[in-house]
């Protein structure tokens, strides 16, 4: 009686579960918790998290610790679903995942299908969020027979809607469309829920990036979640709304419209603590005033989002800020030099993200290795624990000669295991290793043709205006005030080219396919005065990728000294033996501590390259010391080449 008594406490307490009401709610409900208590502190932290994150987040960490405390499963792989959603869009990823595996492997062991399936489904919604959509979709696919199997229409309807956002992440609306449509009919029945309502605005992105784009259902789609929200009071929910519609009258031109739905959005977004939603309406604010021609606001709304944008590291949203800004530099300022510094910005962004996707494919083929050699481990522990039961049961009845014959087998079997284990280990790292070296090439390839267009393209562009500007300037009678500006524009074009030219050389540097690494790293040593460059050993000729390889390394490495490590002196020294080449980079800097873990990509490229051509990489640092970056590379006898 206690107990029930308790769980109509926590129904009335539902309704106004804010602030002081949650403290004395999660007091009460330690004094004598079962699990029907736990299972309404989850019901009600739902409702919560409709409005409040954060005290939704409480509710979910008491009911999770009184998991723990009574020993049910049950509530503790419940905590993770719940509580994981809400990391997810707070961006703690790496956490979400830890705790959804480990629901995983409980659910497991209890043989719970429902939960095992739903943790599956949890895990693949991580790697989404981390933009691993391959391997996210391989996590739904494992999911979804079972789902469709067990007739439960409300999450099958999620499991299509995140399959259908999956398709949206990887531009084939199309096909996303489709699982929208299941989605929706499943959820026919259940017309004002909030699963609903998300189906909805996914399926309505879906359709405004259509080729020819569906405007129509787009609208109906978003008008009909707003309704929802409305109806349910989701805060959160008609805050995404508002953002598409305020997005939708944008593209229509209709900026007045487009906005008040921002500025509402902003409200709600900023009233939840959805930073995130905030910072997607600031851009978009930002973006209608750009087009009413109030360049004041439209900047102050730029801006304010480029620092949530780079708070956040979202290199995407930081790069179309940029782009407002640059626009913005020559319609309000007139200020080309500063526009082009800015577009420079969005370029080099652009760059960071090319190099972002091909670190994820790399990732994403490590997970699958080790997804695959975990299956592989499990698989061969119970056919091992299914051998070991058979030989006991036939040592049992047979004689001294037979258990004498059968353990032989038994190690024969066993060593012959363990040699295919290891055959396979080396296949699947060979396989790993060669898809890393294409990526590589790919990455070369594109630079290479990147650096050739701009040359050749853009650069001669350039070129032959400013020829015809001084020809313009040589071959008419002009004013002084017109000689002055025809100077003042040939000096921007003069800068624009000095500008592309330097970006080219980033991109695939001239001096390095013409006269060989020691020569490229010279020349980029020199531009930079504090850097001492020196070079020991053979200079012959290497492998072409290899050079790029160990350039790119160097430019990657000097530039992170350079950009965080506040020294005043860097030592860039090669060392080139006839069977290996090793670089060292050192600097005066601040340091770090190397055991925590590193959350941008370069060096984690660095490695990746490294690790490529089968070389090794050690870092050595010491906060307000310094650090030391040392590289070795083996040259293969077909890595050597001819001077050019």
């Amino acid at each position: 009686m206690k107990n029930l008594a308790f769980i109509l406490l926590l129904l009335a307490a539902c309704v106004e579960a804010h602030g002081q009401n949650i403290d004395s709610l999660l007091r009460a409900a330690r004094v004598n918790p079962d699990t029907a208590v736990i299972n309404r502190l989850y019901e009600i932290g739902y409702e919560v998290e409709m409005r409040d994150h954060g005290a939704a987040k409480r509710i979910y960490r008491t009911a999770g610790e009184l998991s723990e405390e009574i020993d049910y499963p049950m509530g503790r792989i419940r905590f993770a679903s719940n509580y994981t959603y809400l990391l997810n869009l707070e961006g703690k990823l790496d956490s979400s995942l830890t705790i959804n595996l480990k629901a995983l492997e409980l659910a497991r062991e209890i043989g719970n299908e429902e939960r095992i399936n739903v943790a599956l489904v949890n895990i693949g919604n991580v790697y989404h969020y981390k933009r691993l959509y391959n391997t996210a979709l391989e996590y739904y696919i494992r999911a979804l027979p079972w789902f469709e199997k067990a007739g439960n229409r409300k999450n099958l309807a999620t499991l299509y809607d995140v399959i259908q956002v999956f398709y949206q992440r990887t531009e084939r609306p199309e096909q996303g469309i489709v699982y929208g449509k299941k989605a929706l009919e499943l959820m026919k029945d259940y017309p004002d829920d909030i699963i609903r309502g998300h189906i909805l605005i996914n399926l309505a992105s879906l359709y405004s990036n259509c080729v020819p784009r569906r405007w129509e259902e787009h609208l109906e789609c978003l008008k009909e979640a707003l309704r929802i929200a409305e109806a349910t009071d989701y805060i959160d929910m008609k805050a995404s709304v508002l953002n598409n519609l305020g997005n939708y009258y944008l593209q229509k031109f209709d900026y007045k419209t487009a906005e008040l739905y921002g500025q509402e959005a902003l409200v709600l977004h900023d009233s939840i603590g959805d930073m995130t939603g905030y910072l997607v309406s600031l851009r978009g604010l930002a973006l209608c005033n750009l087009q009413k021609g109030d360049y004041e606001k439209a900047e102050a709304y730029a801006q304010e989002a480029l620092i949530l944008a780079q708070e956040q590291e979202w290199d995407v949203e930081e790069r179309k800020c940029y782009q407002i800004l640059a626009d913005l530099a020559l319609l309000k300022d007139r200020d080309y030099v500063k526009s082009q510094k800015l577009i420079f910005k969005f370029d080099s962004l652009g760059n960071e993200i090319l190099n972002d996707n091909i670190w994820r494919a790399n990732e994403e083929l490590k997970i699958k290795y080790e997804t695959e050699q975990k299956e592989f481990q499990i698989a061969t522990l119970n056919e091992r624990h299914k051998s070991t039961i058979l030989i006991g049961i036939i040592g049992g009845a047979a004689l001294v000669s037979g258990v004498l014959a059968l353990l032989f087998l038994w190690l024969w079997t066993k060593q012959k295991r363990r040699k295919t284990e290891l055959q396979l280990k080396q296949l699947e790292q060979e396989k790993q290793l060669v898809a890393t070296r294409s990526v590589l090439e790919g990455e070369m390839q594109e630079r290479s043709r990147l650096a050739r267009d701009l040359h050749d393209g853009l650069g001669g562009i350039l070129s032959a205006a400013k020829i015809n500007m001084s020809e313009l300037k040589n071959g008419a009678l002009l004013e002084f005030p017109d000689v002055e500006g025809i100077n003042r524009i040939m000096g921007l074009l003069d800068e624009s080219l000095r500008e592309l030219r330097r970006v080219a050389h980033h991109l695939m540097p001239e001096s390095l396919s013409r006269y060989g690494l020691k020569i490229a790293l010279s020349d980029f040593c020199r531009t930079v005065e504090k850097i001492e460059f020196a070079w020991f050993g053979e200079e012959e000729r290497l492998e072409h990728q290899l050079e790029i390889v160990v350039y790119r390394i160097v430019h990657e490495l000097v530039n992170n000294a350079l950009k965080y490590s506040e020294a005043t002196r860097i030592l860039v020294h090669i060392v080139q033996d006839t069977d290996r080449i090793s670089l060292t980079v050192e600097d005066n800097g601040r340091g770090f501590d190397t055991s925590a873990a590193t959350t941008g990509t370069g060096l984690q490229n660095i490695r990746t390259r490294v690790a490529a051509l089968e070389g090794n990489m050690d870092i050595f640092s010491t906060e307000n010391e310094g650090t030391e970056v040392h590289v070795e590379l083996k040259i293969k006898a077909d890595d050597t080449g001819t001077d050019s």
